[in-house]
């Protein structure tokens, strides 16, 4: 066996008896096409941008930049406005039944929405029919990039996608790789604990749990 010291005046001693042969299991670290090609997507919409889309209505999954006010018996509600704001329709963003009501419409068009929230909403507001005022200014779509060298330049700083894929998958087996490093010492410090033998002051306890 060994003993601990802690570096502490107290100096409590712990000992463990038959520390040897303790063992974890440490997770997989293996990173595939798949994941690889989830991460990538990630990063492809990250660079996306918006770009209008003329003579043609809302659709869902379109980006429908509007003006919006909620009234409640009349009277303008606190929270309740926005201006420029990019909705992404079918993305349960907004109270139900807001996003549906806006598709069909197109860029320039003004709306009331009737919308009744919903019982678990905010109190001031559960359960409350109300009307929103909207005006659509347009209607976007989000324009992914290329995947190409251009991409892999400017996102990865490398020459190609091959080398862009690579770094990718470097990325992931690093984290996942630490990961799983941590995890396993966590199991082996959980097992020296259960096995320690000794008194520890209730001083150091305390404190160590306040720090």
């Amino acid at each position: 066996g060994f003993t601990f010291t802690a570096a502490l005046t107290t100096k409590p001693e712990v000992t463990i008896e038959n520390y040897k042969g303790i063992e974890a299991v440490k997770k997989s670290a293996e990173v595939t096409d798949e994941d690889i090609d989830a991460e990538i997507k990630k990063v492809q919409e990250r660079n996306s941008r918006m770009v209008t889309v003329e003579d043609r209505a809302a659709q869902n999954d379109d980006i429908a930049v509007i003006d919006f006010e909620g009234f409640l018996d009349g009277e303008p509600f606190e929270g309740g406005k926005g201006e420029n704001f990019s909705l992404e329709l079918g993305s349960h963003t907004f109270v139900p039944g807001f996003e549906e009501q806006l598709v069909g419409v197109k860029a320039g068009d003004e709306k009331d929405l009737d919308i009744t929230f919903p019982e678990d909403y905010h109190k001031d507001l559960a359960g409350k029919a109300v009307v929103f005022k909207i005006k659509l200014h347009d209607v976007c779509v989000r324009q992914l990039p290329s995947m190409n060298s251009d991409f892999a330049k400017k996102v990865g700083g490398v020459d190609t996608m091959e080398e862009f894929r690579e770094k990718v998958r470097k990325q992931l087996y690093d984290g996942r790789h630490g990961g799983a490093l941590n995890h396993a010492k966590d199991q082996v410090l959980a097992k020296l604990a259960d096995a320690a033998e000794g008194e520890l002051p209730s001083v150091l306890v305390e404190s160590t749990y306040q720090q």
